[in-house]
């Protein structure tokens, strides 16, 4: 059944009428590069579990291998005709990751995530914001810059940095099948910094613009009215798209496997049209789902299930072939530099809110 959807949504991109770039492949050459993708990505995923490490590994060393720094059978413009089956991973990954943020649990583990959120935040944008500033003679985008300029830029990349993928997390989590508190802190923390993030790069990005040119009028209200609309528009459609499927859940007994698949495509097209987070409107039904419909969100949970683990490949492994090393070998120390330092504050702020959350 998956197999058949991707090879609809691989005919049918004209159809969908997603920013996607036209004529870059026929779509038999799409299907093709489509079971290419998974055949690959299946076994290095493998290989990865094989040696501990988790699945996304290897998904995203497939991509690698075939993508413009490997053999070159996936292109840029490849991975930009394949937009559609990032969107559409990303609203199941979404899914998944919403109803797993039980009400319940979440208010257990509030102090944790307050605590771990603010210290861990605090810490990143310090430290990213710091070093850029520290290394401002050299940095590419400070150097020959004044101080006001280099503040800036600081702090962009601080609020930036802040940033950590939830895809990423619930792919893991998924994976490792990890459950308990710790997961459900985790999963917390991670989708509260989505939002947060959203907030803070808005702001950030309006103070730059203001203090550059000199004429920021009527700039912090359009970034206020855009950003309520990003995050309050999704929050409302996710809800609505949830009772949706509370209600289907409720009148129709078979296994919703297609069906949730048909709502990971209406929830990407809907949130492209209307300007709003596919990641948090998808958050949202799951969500609503699992804590506000009457329904129990066991059978839609399987559903996504089923149809993660092909997305979640071809996701990973366009995101590898994303990549391009050439470029990443010119500054490859100043990256691994900023890579030790946000870890390094990652755990840090981490460990600082856990303790002073009291997690157990």
């Amino acid at each position: 059944v998956v197999l058949g959807v991707l090879v609809l949504l691989g005919l049918g991109v004209d159809w969908v009428a997603l920013p996607i770039p036209q004529d870059t492949l026929w779509p038999l050459e799409l299907t093709f590069l489509l079971g290419l993708l998974l055949l690959i990505s299946h076994v290095t995923g493998n290989l990865a579990a094989d040696f501990g490490l988790p699945r996304i590994t290897g998904y995203i060393v497939a991509g690698l291998l075939v993508g413009p720094s490997g053999v070159e059978l996936v292109t840029d413009a490849d991975v930009a005709s394949l937009a559609l089956i990032d969107q559409v991973a990303i609203a199941l990954i979404a899914f998944s990751a919403g109803a797993e943020l039980k009400i319940r649990e979440v208010k257990e583990a509030g102090r944790a995530i307050a605590s771990i959120l603010v210290s861990e935040m605090a810490l990143v944008f310090v430290a990213i914001a710091g070093l850029v500033l520290l290394l401002k003679p050299i940095f590419p985008l400070t150097a020959g810059q004044g101080w006001t300029e280099a503040i800036i830029i600081a702090s962009v990349f601080g609020s930036i940095a802040i940033a950590n993928s939830p895809s990423v997390a619930v792919a893991v989590i998924n994976d490792t099948r990890a459950k308990g508190p710790v997961t459900s802190t985790i999963l917390g923390v991670t989708v509260l910094k989505d939002v947060a993030v959203i907030v803070l790069f808005a702001i950030m990005l309006s103070l730059a613009r203001t203090m550059l040119s000199g004429d920021g009028g009527g700039l912090g209200l359009a970034l206020a009215e855009r950003m309520w609309w990003e995050i309050g528009g999704s929050i409302m459609v996710g809800a609505i798209i949830g009772w949706l499927v509370s209600l289907y859940l409720d009148r129709w007994k078979a296994e919703p496997i297609l069906f949730v698949l048909g709502v990971a495509v209406l929830v990407t097209i809907i949130a492209d049209r209307l300007h709003l987070e596919i990641l948090l409107t998808a958050l949202t039904t799951g969500f609503f789902v699992e804590n506000i419909s009457e329904v129990k969100a066991d059978r839609f949970v399987k559903a996504v299930e089923a149809n993660a683990m092909p997305f979640y490949a071809l996701f990973f492994s366009l995101a590898g072939a994303s990549i391009h090393l050439d470029e990443l070998r010119q500054v490859w120390a100043l990256v691994l530099l900023l890579v030790v330092v946000r870890a390094a504050a990652i755990w840090l702020g981490t460990r600082v809110g856990a303790r002073a959350g009291q997690a157990g």
